[in-house]
């Protein structure tokens, strides 16, 4: 027969139980809460996710499809029965494209850094379209378990991309084919100017002069006003040379640039009393005509912004050849030039500078310190190809 004591302690055991079974069914309630709520947050996320224009995915290490959102299927031609069936997540790309998927998938189960990546993914039938790419590994118990991502779609923006690149293309070709008309126009207002009106000035000089030969020494007035419009034949006939020079110098053709921008260099000085030095490599090298007078453009816009903008008294200008590049440095001592003026919209001289070297893919760099000074660098291939 059981004592007492007995008796107590299995009652201390009972009361233990029912305090144990009450926690259990407690933590049971607490259990299934939580599962509603996370069910609730669940369809919470793939409601949101169903609302994306973009796809959503998850697939397992084997490359099935554990999920996508309703915009992934549609983009990629492919139902829901076929998801349930299987499809390979190497399917969704071209060929060409497979290997280079591969080991970016390695790449990021290795956790490499990865900002995006382009692909040309595949429909099911068979159209293709680009892609952005942007994928984190699922991570399980401390394991990757698979591969997480969203899917942009960019043929839009690059159809853009494409216009845009093909409008500038045709903007700099016009300009190219513009900046080549006014050069032939000049040539041919230059010799215009020096031939026609060049000659015809010449010979109303001759006729003065042979007016003053024939008037009477008494007549002082006339011979006074013969002599002042002679100066003023004089001084319109080195206003003709200075005009057809300045629109094409006929030293370019005849001498080369290195002449010309001598030559150039010390008319503006003489004309704007701002110190010109010229450290020019005077090694002959062949430039065809085309960039020797996009050189020489840069340099003549270059010395007129610094007459009209510097406020510089000096400026130095060098130049210098190897075998595939030209490089001309045109520095002055001015107020320099602010980024503000380098990257407006209404610095069109600047833009012009840029675009004289941009057939051949030249570079024309501008930059500016406060009451330092403005330099400008050319960088232009001597031959076609080269950088």
């Amino acid at each position: 027969m059981a004592s007492s004591n007995d008796i107590k302690a299995l009652k201390n055991e009972i009361r233990k139980l029912k305090a144990r079974i009450k926690e259990l069914e407690k933590t049971e309630i607490e259990l299934k809460n939580t599962e509603r709520e996370l069910s609730k947050n669940e369809k919470k996320f793939r409601d949101l996710v169903e609302l994306l224009p973009q796809t959503v995915y998850e697939m397992d290490l084997n490359g099935n499809f554990k999920f996508t959102n309703k915009y992934g299927i549609q983009s990629f031609g492919y139902t829901q029965e076929d998801l349930n069936k299987g499809v390979d997540f190497l399917q969704l790309f071209i060929p060409s494209e497979r290997k280079r998927v591969r080991e970016n998938i390695i790449r990021i189960f290795n956790n490499e850094e990865i900002n995006g990546n382009e692909y040309t993914c595949l429909r099911k039938d068979g159209s293709t379209f680009q892609a952005l790419f942007y994928s984190n590994p699922i991570i399980q118990n401390n394991k990757a378990v698979g591969l997480r991502g969203v899917v942009i779609d960019i043929t839009e923006r690059k159809k853009v991309e494409r216009d845009l690149k093909e409008s500038r293309d045709q903007l700099r070709s016009l300009a190219s084919h513009l900046q080549s008309v006014r050069e032939e126009e000049r040539l041919i207002m230059a010799r215009e100017i020096h031939d026609e009106l060049g000659q015809a000035l010449t010979a109303l000089k001759m006729d003065l002069i042979w007016m003053q030969k024939r008037l009477n020494p008494e007549q002082k007035e006339q011979i006074g006003k013969v002599r002042s419009m002679t100066d003023l034949v004089d001084s319109t006939i080195q206003t003709v040379r200075r005009i057809s020079t300045e629109l094409r110098p006929g030293l370019i053709d005849d001498l080369g640039l290195q002449a010309a921008m001598e030559w150039y260099g010390g008319e503006f000085q003489n004309r704007t009393g701002i110190i010109c030095t010229l450290d020019l490599d005077d090694t002959d090298h062949h430039l065809e005509q085309d960039r020797v007078i996009a050189v020489f453009r840069i340099f003549q816009e270059a010395l007129t912004n610094v007459a009209r903008h510097a406020h510089a008294s000096a400026v130095h200008v060098s130049m210098r050849f190897t075998s595939e590049l030209l490089t001309m440095e045109i520095k002055d001592n001015g107020i320099g030039i602010t980024d503000e003026q380098i990257y407006s919209s209404k610095s069109l001289g600047l833009v012009g500078l840029r675009e004289r070297v941009n057939p051949w893919g030249g570079k024309v760099i501008i930059s500016g310190v406060h009451n330092i000074g403005t330099t400008v660098k050319v960088r232009l291939p001597v031959q076609d190809g080269k950088p």
